[in-house]
């Protein structure tokens, strides 16, 4: 199987996506050049299946969130893909923004958020979506996300690996029928795929913005699915959740293909179940650091950048004494740890190392 690493370049997603396709049995996908970037990179759409159902996927519209294109390769190349697909007709979009992509950053050339602009229009790549929406006519839409490792929920202390969200389609949040049947995949996800992640799933927040593309399409009666691959542990090159978020997709795919819901309050009441989402995680948080004359806990976080084509993870501090952090994904307290040598250094930047803590810089 060709795989691709968390970052990476976009010539090199464009070898990979063209290899993976060739391999696809010929009369059963039809490939696409949709337009291009605002730096002249060319943006692609496959339809797959014949089935009558229609799902429309997007990924990386914001650039620095990888792993749901991954999944999507993985996908293509999955042994079961006539099978999963025999009643479908699933077109996906794998990188919508390649030029943020390409610099990992969130935004498009031109400084914008791309998922803040479904109504406005003002980029090619958010024109580029709306006419696949507009031609696709979906009767089910995949929003496909990552996020950030700050994220754990409101009744654990175990991170959330994995978030998802019905959009609200309306300011009052009603409760429209596509929402329900979004709901209700959710719920046929978190049925299966829950059982195999170690951490926790959340619940994204509803407020409703017309000018974020999930909340645009649920308002015009398409259910819509915001996945979101998050971090736990030491995931940092997102290998595992890019396995659960491939597995999450195929749960999707094949529930969407038959969204009769037997109990519309069941469904709702289900879905309202999984807990908030809630910032409350660090990278790492360090008790009891010498400050002055008294004991702090810092709270570090890694900043990702991009050099020489590789992603570096530089560890920098991102708050001090906090409040609303109760945990991080390695947590340390100086009091208890009998090998450290008292070589925790705060740069003037901010950046943080120490070799008895093993906090440096790394790249995967």
């Amino acid at each position: 199987m060709i795989n691709l690493p968390r970052y990476y370049t976009y010539q090199q997603f464009e070898n990979v996506f063209m290899k993976v396709v060739e391999q696809l049995p010929q009369d059963f996908y039809r490939f696409s050049y949709l337009g291009s970037s605002v730096q002249d990179r060319s943006i692609y759409g496959i339809e797959l299946g014949n089935g009558n159902t229609k799902i429309l996927a997007w990924s990386q519209m914001h650039g620095n969130e990888s792993s749901s294109t991954r999944a999507i390769i993985k996908l293509l190349q999955d042994a079961d893909l006539v099978e999963i697909l025999k009643n479908v007709r699933l077109y996906i979009i794998p990188v919508l923004n390649p030029d943020g992509a390409d610099a990992w950053t969130r935004f498009n050339a031109n400084g914008v958020d791309l998922n803040r602009d479904a109504v406005d229009l003002t980029q090619p790549e958010s024109d580029i979506l709306r006419e696949a929406i507009d031609f696709f006519e979906p009767d089910v839409a995949f929003n496909l996300h990552g996020q950030r490792s700050i994220y754990g929920t409101t009744n654990s202390s175990l991170p959330a690996q994995m978030s998802f969200l019905s959009p609200a389609a309306d300011k009052g949040k009603s409760i429209t029928p596509a929402r329900i049947k979004s709901m209700a995949v959710i719920n046929a996800i978190l049925g299966t795929v829950g059982n195999k992640i170690p951490a926790s799933i959340a619940r994204y927040g509803d407020d409703f913005n017309i000018n974020c593309i999930g909340d645009y399409c649920q308002s015009l009666g398409i259910p819509t699915v915001l996945f979101e691959s998050g971090h736990a542990g030491n995931d940092y090159s997102r290998d595992a959740v890019t396995d659960y978020t491939l597995d999450a997709i195929k749960v999707a795919i094949r529930y969407a293909d038959d969204l009769s819901v037997i109990s519309e309050d069941e469904v709702v009441q289900q879905y309202q179940q999984i807990p908030d989402i809630k910032a409350n995680y660090c990278d790492i948080l360090i008790h009891n650091v010498p400050q002055n004359d008294r004991l702090a806990t810092i709270a570090v976080m890694y900043h990702e950048q991009i050099v020489d084509d590789k992603l570096l993870f530089i560890p920098m501090v991102y708050a001090i004494n906090p409040k609303e952090i109760l945990y991080g994904h390695r947590s340390i307290d100086l009091n208890e740890f009998k090998d450290f040598n008292d070589d925790l250094v705060i740069e003037d930047s901010m950046r943080v190392s120490s070799t008895s803590l093993d906090i440096d810089i790394f790249t995967n």
